[in-house]
């Protein structure tokens, strides 16, 4: 079955949008399709807020309008008529929204009451129509008043109804409008709700080159998707590290003059696919507003319903890193003869600042971060992962800590040997009888309390070995768990450089090892244990 209707008359149309209206009605009915202009804010967590504007065309007096192309992930509630301008002056009215509803069944529903036209075919192929109030929908079948009779049609073959219908359904969600307008002409509609489904997630990649201690380039990417139900067309989107947790109000002010991270382009030749990028990209600007930051992207994108797409807030090439190698802080474990020994991993990481220096300057958000290193034809393999932890503000020193351990450093903590002050004995204590139990308490609130425990002392020898497996000499920083009441009767000796006395059980130093070798570090430690 299909329905036939007046095709309505097109009053306006540009690429971006078609406003339609019918005459047939008391109230002038106008449908906006889509909005001429949108703006988007998107946060890591909550719904995004949309603001659109919408150009009209209105008569004088009391108006119809369905703006369509509302999310069906719109958030209750969350509608705001932000402005209107226009020819004349414009009383709003009441507003609703509406979660698209074009179906077979929402438009016989609306039918009800109205006259059709049912198309049909006699028995001997003949064309039949029947016009007629329809009265009720029973299954496939219609019950139509033609005249002072009532019929019973099957809905197999084609209706024929007035335009006005087609005005209360959509194939998308509508914002409904009954605006009153002093005067007639092009009318425009600032809007703003907040929808769910859409969102954006942070990524870096960086490609490390160890040997030149940097990173050919460190790139933060952002996936943006759209999972609200509808297609956004060409829009401005502004991005928050943040959850949204209010859907109400006007757009905050920013303060002006964001810092814009600076692009890098790489430079044209050849060489390993390390060296150059041959790409620019253009970056996000970043603002500061209220205590957040706000990246504005520099390409007004459409992104359609399921749609992901990718693009670059942040990239540098040739940013100066530090690596660190970090022994953990961990426990010393005794030595047992024909026991296997088991090395512990020694970490890395990198640091690095986030300023103009570098090649940077802008505020990073968090995320995670895969890094890619070179193979000896030049190759960039993905070796390791690790995560911008929390967001970084410009000019502030951060660190990546690689989550894969060292294969070539490596360390062995051994208690070498451990003694403790023998515990005194204590002389048992007799029950009184129960008729001495009153003396007794009144002999213990008199008597001097008892001296206390002999101080007790807990000795280790402790000895830390590092070995170097690379052809290089390395400097490993170790993290060391001391007891903070901890004396050193054997100090660390010289192979231990920038040591730091123990604070709150915790104390540091470094190790330079050689190439293809190992360094011990030994030392001994007293401290009390009652």
């Amino acid at each position: 079955m299909r329905y036939e209707g007046k095709v309505p008359k097109i009053v306006h149309q540009t690429k971006a949008k078609i406003i339609m209206t019918t005459s047939n009605s008391q109230q002038q009915a106008t449908v906006s399709r889509y909005a001429q202009s949108s703006e988007v804010t998107v946060y890591t967590g909550g719904p995004a807020i949309v603001r659109e504007k919408r150009v009209l065309q209105l008569s004088k007096g009391k108006s119809n309008v369905s703006l369509d192309g509302l999310p069906e992930q719109y958030v209750p509630s969350s509608l705001t008529i932000s402005s209107v301008s226009g020819p004349g002056d414009l009383k709003l009215g009441a507003f609703s929204y509406r979660p698209a509803n074009l179906s077979l069944d929402r438009i016989l529903e609306l039918l009800v009451g109205q006259e059709i036209t049912l198309h049909a075919a006699t028995a001997d192929g003949a064309a039949q129509t029947v016009t007629g109030t329809l009265k009720f929908v029973l299954g496939n079948q219609a019950v139509l008043q033609v005249g002072d009779k009532v019929e019973v049609l099957p809905l197999n073959e084609r209706i024929s109804f007035a335009p006005e219908v087609l005005s209360r359904v959509s194939t998308m969600a509508t914002l409904q409008l009954e605006p009153t307008a002093s005067e007639g002409g092009e009318f425009n509609f600032g809007i703003m709700y907040a929808s769910e489904g859409l969102s954006w997630a942070p990524r870096f990649e960086a490609f490390y080159d160890a040997k030149n201690e940097k990173l050919s380039r460190l790139a933060c990417w952002v996936d943006l998707t759209n999972n609200s139900g509808a297609s956004l067309t060409t829009s401005k989107f502004q991005l928050i590290a943040g959850y949204n947790s209010g859907y109400h109000g006007a757009r905050p002010k920013s303060h002006r003059g964001g810092v814009r991270m600076a692009a890098m382009a790489a430079d044209a030749g050849g060489g390993a696919a390390l060296e150059a990028a041959s790409f620019s990209v253009d970056q996000a600007d970043v603002e500061t507003v209220g205590e957040q930051k706000l990246y504005t992207l520099p390409e007004q994108l459409a992104l359609d319903s399921g749609e992901t797409k990718t693009t670059a807030l942040a990239f540098a090439e040739n940013v100066p890193v530090t690596a660190e190698y970090v022994l953990s802080a961990g426990y010393y474990q005794a030595r047992r003869e024909g026991q296997q020994e088991y090395k512990l991993p020694v970490n890395v990481r990198l640091k690095l600042k986030n300023d103009k220096d570098s090649g940077l300057g802008g505020a990073l958000p968090a995320g995670m971060v895969n890094v890619f290193e070179p193979d000896s034809q030049g190759s960039l393999q993905r070796t390791d992962s690790s995560q911008v932890m929390q967001p970084v503000a410009g000019g502030e020193s951060f660190v990546l800590q690689l989550n894969n351990p060292s294969r070539d450093i490596k360390a062995l903590r051994t208690l070498v040997a451990i003694a403790e002050d023998p515990q005194e004995p204590q002389a048992p204590v007799a029950q009184p009888a129960p008729a001495a139990l009153e003396a007794t308490a009144e002999a213990q609130a008199t008597a001097k309390k008892p001296a206390p425990p002999k101080p007790r002392f807990r000795t280790e020898s402790r000895e830390l070995t590092i070995y170097n497996y690379k052809d290089r000499e390395v400097q490993v920083v170790v993290d060391e768990q001391v007891p903070h009441n901890a004396e050193f009767t054997k100090p660390i000796g010289k192979q231990a450089k920038k040591f730091k006395q123990p604070a709150n059980g915790m104390s540091s130093f470094v190790v330079s090892v050689p190439a293809g070798g190992e360094a011990k570090v030994a030392y001994e430690i007293k401290y009390r244990i009652n």
